[in-house]
């Protein structure tokens, strides 16, 4: 398999000959807006001179025709603006995508949100698995939210005779399910979105330094890569202070930090 970092959680994955990209979030650097232009504040640990930052914080390391070349399908783990395009304007979704591709969901309301942007082709990511040629991806829980969940959230496990097993966590803190998912599917790599993002009434979003050492004592024989870095303004990890805190904790060598841009092969 190839993974590469796009730009926070979106990744263009080579898996059992086919090309997924999951979680597109294509805008140009600042498309998005900042959070004081939202009804959602960053939590009490985030910079409060990121509240007008707008997002996202980076260009996209590469065209976006370059991004979208050879895709055979998108991937959806849920449907939040910084994971995919949303106009707030207009209400338009995925703006870039190409609309004939196929793409996969979590539930129906996404679903049904998709077909009225145009959507052609419009798929459910299922826990008893979606077949695509020699592989198999599975649905996975996730919980969005240490203090209450931001919304319903997905991972994927992706399974083939041909490759090693993937788990992408998607947007979730450590919690029972990740245990879970973790000792039913003993991932070979482990794809964590560890920017430990924070909002106000829901507290840490996604994981952090201590969820990627609990990760690693479970499986640790498991390659661990950070995503989701550097890119969204409630963020209170970066790579560089993820790297130190890793540093700490003997993990350093354990986990991969990404460019974007950047590809892997496992």
């Amino acid at each position: 398999m190839i993974i590469q970092q796009i730009r926070n959680a979106t990744l263009k994955i080579e898996y059992a000959g086919k090309t997924f990209l999951i979680d597109p979030w294509l805008a140009p650097k600042g498309g998005m807006g900042s959070f004081a232009q939202t009804p959602f504040r960053p939590g009490a640990d985030v910079d409060p001179a990121m509240y007008d930052a707008p997002m996202p914080l980076t260009d996209l390391p590469e065209p976006v025709e370059s991004v979208l070349a050879g895709v055979d399908f998108y991937l959806l783990t849920h449907l939040h603006p910084d994971h995919f395009d949303m106009d707030m304007r207009t209400g338009r979704l995925g703006a870039p995508l190409n609309k004939r591709t196929p793409i996969y969901v979590q539930n129906g309301e996404e679903a049904e949100l998709l077909r009225e942007n145009r959507f052609a082709e419009v798929g459910y990511l299922q826990d008893a698995g979606v077949r695509f040629g020699r592989g198999t991806v599975y649905r996975v829980g996730a919980s969005h939210g240490e203090e209450k969940p931001c919304g319903p959230s997905s991972g994927l496990v992706f399974r083939s005779p041909d490759e090693k097993t993937l788990y992408i966590a998607g947007d979730t803190v450590w919690y029972e399910g990740v245990l879970r998912n973790l000792k039913t599917f003993e991932p070979d790599v482990v794809v964590l979105n560890a920017c430990a993002a924070s909002l106000e009434g829901y507290g840490h979003l996604i994981t952090d330094d201590e969820a990627i050492e609990r990760v690693h004592a479970v499986l640790p024989g498991a390659q661990i890569v950070a995503s989701h870095m550097d890119t969204v303004a409630h963020a209170t990890l970066t790579r560089k202070t993820l790297r130190e805190k890793l540093q700490k904790r003997g993990l350093a060598d354990r986990v991969l930090i990404p460019e974007d841009g950047e590809k892997m092969t496992f």
